[in-house]
């Protein structure tokens, strides 16, 4: 089993300072943790399943699926076009302008903006005008504009969107601002109106799918765009005549493929397809959302630290991790384990582990024995190898969906993107290694791998606005 290896391995890399009793907690929980290649091929036969579902009219699917026309690969001979980002926390907006010339991308500038106060957040669309109106005065954009022009905006949502309504039809997540049954082009085209600006919304889009269409407008074959942010998300392009609810390829205005929101983290949600563990029961039931998202809380860099952490107390409970230290209170505390510590913590090969008594110190207070940072490099390292093998089955899942979707359009690439993939190295190549070896068992043709940069999700709304 995958986990039991990494506990060999760790107990092979000096693992002498660790008593019997700990050793065997390892073990136990390396075990709960292992998830076999037969597992990961009948996750991804059941993603399979429940995507076909969601394209079907009238069904009551685990994902969403909801398709939305986009033309990725056509871009304006020349102009300047706005995509603009509304984070789910709702705090950040991120904004960019993009230059065309002769149908490619000349210049881009982005600029992120936080909301000061909670009056701003609060009121959401009126700060999402005020940082366009800043956006554009500090760039100047409006002198380059004739008499009458707007600048196209594209709007990227980190939520479900009805792509014929541009309502979002989902209850907030976790930290969200809830904007379920919003309008957004509405209420972002009401502000606008308000502030005087010269802007026109002319796209609404989830952000996996405008990472999808920035992907194909820089690579023809990227077929699926995944993203792994503070949640975890994935889009692909589908043939319009599988997609029931467009009523045949008429209602996706001739469009040779649509682009499909699976919203993938909602997988699990209505069986029990996922390999849950006690700790995993224990975050959901503690979340703002339980039951909700149930793929997405095991793989995404909002929940991995958290689940590092239930473990960590879980040991210090029998007495088998930080004993006799002084004052642990401040791990105590939900989420104060930062996914962002995994990386650093498991990439740590010195004899001492000092990234890992530096993690510890710094933010913890804690005073750490070498016992203490062995079992606390085994246990990140054993929660995100499972995260890793179980975002590989879902791209797998996915690759395999426009794999049949584009079997009469050549070679289909899976576009990668996210917070988490930049910082966290081993969950990366874990992940595509996990994709690779599932692809193959299906004597699948390889699938490219594409590394999307931060912020294309912009680009790819500023494209969707200047094409409309």
């Amino acid at each position: 089993m995958a986990g039991l290896k990494i506990v060999q391995q760790q107990q092979q890399d000096s693992t002498s300072a660790l008593s019997d009793k700990q050793r065997a907690m390892l073990e136990d929980v390396a075990a709960a943790f292992a998830v076999s290649d037969e597992q990961l091929a009948k996750i991804v036969a059941r993603l399979e399943a429940e995507m076909f579902r969601g394209l079907a009219r009238n069904t009551n699917a685990e994902l969403h699926m909801e398709p939305a026309v986009v033309r990725p690969q056509a871009a304006p001979a020349s102009g300047v076009s706005l995509g603009m980002a509304i984070e789910a926390t709702g705090r950040r907006i991120r904004i960019a302008s993009v230059r065309f010339e002769a149908g490619c991308v000349a210049s881009t500038t982005r600029q992120v903006f936080v909301a000061p106060t909670a009056e701003a957040h609060a009121d959401l669309f009126g700060f999402a005008a005020f940082c366009l109106s800043e956006f554009i005065q500090a760039h100047g954009l409006e002198q380059e504009l004739a008499p009458g022009q707007k600048l196209p905006l594209g709007v990227a949502v980190g939520q479900p969107v009805d792509d014929s309504q541009s309502r979002v039809c989902e209850a907030a997540k976790e930290d969200s601002v809830d904007l379920c049954g919003s309008d957004i082009a509405h209420r972002v085209r009401d502000a606008v109106l308000c502030s005087h600006l010269p802007v026109r919304v002319a796209s609404v889009t989830n952000n996996a799918v405008s990472a999808l269409v920035a992907a194909q407008f820089h690579d023809s074959t990227a077929r699926v765009a995944a993203v792994f942010n503070h949640g975890a998300n994935a889009a692909y392009l589908e043939d319009p005549v599988r997609v029931e609810r467009l009523a045949g390829p008429a209602g996706a205005d001739g469009a040779d493929a649509v682009a499909i929101n699976t919203e993938i983290g909602r997988f699990g949600a209505g069986s029990d397809a996922l390999p849950l563990t006690m700790w995993d029961r224990r975050v959901d039931r503690e979340s703002r959302c339980p039951l909700a998202r149930p793929l997405e809380k095991l793989v995404a860099d909002q929940y991995l630290g958290e689940i590092v952490r239930n473990l960590v107390t879980d040991f210090m409970d029998h007495r088998l991790l930080f004993a006799g230290t002084g004052d642990v209170r401040p791990i105590n505390a939900a989420y104060s384990f930062h996914t962002g510590y995994v990386a650093p913590i498991i990439e740590d090969s010195s004899d001492e582990l000092a990234a890992v008594d530096a993690v510890l110190a710094a933010e913890f207070g804690i005073r750490s024995s070498t016992a203490d940072r062995q079992i606390i490099r085994a246990l990140c390292r054993v929660v995100a190898e499972r995260a890793a093998r179980l975002s590989g089955a879902m791209l797998a899942a996915l690759a395999l969906k426009a794999a049949a979707a584009a079997s009469h359009s050549g070679d289909v690439s899976v576009a990668l993107s996210g917070a988490l993939l930049d910082t966290n190295p081993f969950i990366r190549s874990t992940a595509i290694a996990a994709m690779e070896r599932l692809l193959a068992s299906r004597r699948t043709a390889p699938i490219g791998v594409i590394f999307q940069r931060r912020g294309d999700d912009l680009l790819g709304a500023a494209l969707a606005a200047a094409r409309l």
